[in-house]
């Protein structure tokens, strides 16, 4: 029978979201330096954020000084470093190559889980990380042949997309140990990592000439702003609440393979819209439901 509880349903609903805005985040790669979104992204998400703990009167925050410590860290390295680091590699090759490097995190998750926690996964369910993991590459990979790069620029997006896949799952296991007190509410446990982030982003810009706090903010001549307030709703204010929710729930290496899926359920859309499947988009998609079988009944 399936194990699906609170933290497999967040963790699949969080990858629906994360797939419809990252297409959207790729609009403004170009536009805006990689720090410059991330602050932007931030600040409209922690509004969000804020607006949603007075309207739902949340007064569930940490109690212990090794969560407030945990969860900061996890907003340093996971969303200060590692977004950032994402969306260097969208600028600098793309969303596709991009989405395959990003694959390794569920497994980075599993391991930095035993080091961090101590916590170790069955066969089983290692077995189902590695059969995702490998259905989610195969049917992310491009069905034409992507145009070259330059060298320096793809070794750069290459380093980038790794450094981001590692982030991502170190920000994943300290949110868990952040996490421990059950009586904190993944909303707060979103704002505190959310903020604690772009703090350090916004810092960190004030000391580099080339990037702008007041450009990040006031988002001066970019067109299309609406949908970037879009893709922040979704992919980073709803998405962050519901990874939360997740980590609270299940194992963080679990939560990461889920939302790893997220590039499946953008060719789910496509196949609805009658756009053209390949067939490693067919098999990759079987592999990863079967992985995601495999992972759920460890």
């Amino acid at each position: 029978m399936l194990g699906v509880g609170l933290g497999e349903i967040a963790a699949i609903s969080a990858a629906m979201v994360w797939a419809s805005s990252t297409v959207i985040y790729k609009r403004f790669s170009h536009s805006l330096s990689p720090l410059e979104l991330n602050i932007s992204k931030g600040v409209m998400a922690c509004t969000m954020m804020c607006i949603s703990l007075v309207l739902l009167q949340d007064s569930a925050i940490p109690s212990e000084i090794n969560a407030w410590i945990w969860l900061v860290a996890s907003g340093v390295i996971g969303i200060a470093v590692g977004d950032s680091a994402y969306f260097a590699a969208l600028r600098n090759i793309g969303p596709a190559r991009t989405l395959v490097i990003e694959s390794m995190a569920p497994a980075i998750t599993g391991i930095l889980n035993i080091l961090i926690l101590g916590t170790y996964l069955n066969a089983m369910a290692w077995t189902g990380i590695i059969v995702t993991t490998i259905g989610v590459i195969l049917a992310i990979k491009p069905r034409i042949k992507l145009p070259p790069l330059d060298k320096k620029k793809y070794k750069i997006g290459v380093c980038f997309a790794l450094l981001a896949a590692a982030c991502q799952a170190a920000g994943m296991v300290m949110s868990k140990a952040g996490m421990a007190d059950e009586a904190t509410s993944s909303l707060w446990a979103a704002m505190i990592r959310l903020f604690s982030g772009t703090m350090t982003v916004a810092m960190l810009v004030v000391f580099l000439k080339d990037h702008s706090i007041n450009q990040a903010v006031k988002l001066s001549g970019i067109s299309n702003k609406k949908w970037l307030i879009v893709a922040v709703f979704f992919g980073t204010f709803i998405g962050l609440w519901l990874q939360l929710g997740a980590v609270k729930y299940t194992d963080p290496a679990i939560a990461q393979t889920l939302l790893a899926t997220a590039p499946l359920m953008v060719m789910t859309l496509a196949l609805i819209k009658k756009e053209v499947i390949t067939r490693n988009m067919i098999i990759g998609g079987v592999f990863a439901f079967f992985g995601v079988a495999v992972l759920l009944s460890a």
